[in-house]
């Protein structure tokens, strides 16, 4: 594979150095791990969530409107 010689701040070494034993390896973790958040986000069922969101609501009013 081919290589480049670029400049990175110290603190970006070191932060890429908790994700993998060299810079590069670090890098190419944490785009695995940012694709990985990505996708389970858009598995996220929009009207499985809507429904929930709306029966807590309706619970939270009924709740209320008992008085406690």
């Amino acid at each position: 594979m081919p290589t480049k010689v670029i400049r990175l701040d110290e603190d970006a070494i070191a932060i890429s150095l908790k994700y993998g034993k060299t810079p590069s390896e670090g890098i190419r973790a944490m785009e695995a791990k940012l694709l990985e958040i990505d996708q389970s986000a858009k598995s996220i069922d929009m009207k499985a969530l809507e429904k929930m969101i709306r029966s807590c609501v309706r619970d939270e009013l009924e709740v209320l409107s008992r008085g406690y």
